[in-house]
C-alpha cells in the first residue's frame, strides 16, 4: 500500500508559514534543499550540457520536475528555468511555491558542488519574475 504524504505536508507547511513567516521558512526550505543535495550527488560536470542533463536525472528521480541552464555571460550569471516542482496546494507566496527554496537550496548545493565553483556564489529568484510559463520558475545563480 503506498502512503501518500500530500496532507500532512500541506498543513504542515500551512502550519509552518502562521508560525514562523515567510522569511524563516525560505531559510529553512533552502537548508532543507543542501541536505538532499548532500544525499542525491551530481557527478563532477564538465559542461554546461552535460550538467542539465545531470541535474535532470536526478530531479526525475525526485519526482521534481526538469530544468534547462543558460549562461548569461554578459551578467556573469547562470539562468536556471524549471518546470514541474510539486505543489502544496495554495501554500507559498505566490500560491503553490511553497517548496521554492528548498529547490533553490538543492540548485544552490549541487552548483557549489562542482569542479572550479565561484566562491560566494548564492541562488537567487523573484518569486513573480516571467520566465517561459506560469508554472516555470526562474532561478539566477551568481553573485
Amino acid at each position: 500500500m503506498a502512503v501518500d504524504f500530500t496532507l500532512l505536508l500541506t498543513e504542515l507547511a500551512r502550519e509552518f508559514d502562521q508560525q514562523a513567516g515567510p522569511g524563516a521558512r525560505d531559510s529553512f526550505l533552502r537548508k532543507v534543499g543542501h541536505r538532499i543535495a548532500c544525499r542525491v550527488r551530481l557527478p563532477p560536470c564538465e559542461t554546461l550540457l552535460n550538467l542539465e542533463l545531470e541535474m535532470n536525472v536526478q530531479l526525475a528521480m525526485l519526482g521534481w520536475g526538469q530544468t534547462s541552464l543558460c549562461l548569461e555571460e554578459t551578467q556573469a550569471r547562470l539562468r536556471l528555468t524549471h518546470d514541474g516542482l510539486p505543489s502544496l496546494g495554495s501554500t507559498g507566496t505566490p500560491p503553490e511555491s511553497w517548496l521554492t527554496a528548498c529547490l533553490a537550496g538543492l540548485y544552490e548545493q549541487w552548483l557549489m558542488d562542482q569542479p572550479n565553483a565561484a566562491k560566494g556564489c548564492r541562488i537567487t529568484w523573484a518569486p513573480h519574475a516571467s520566465a517561459i510559463s506560469i508554472e516555470s520558475l526562474l532561478f539566477e545563480y551568481g553573485q
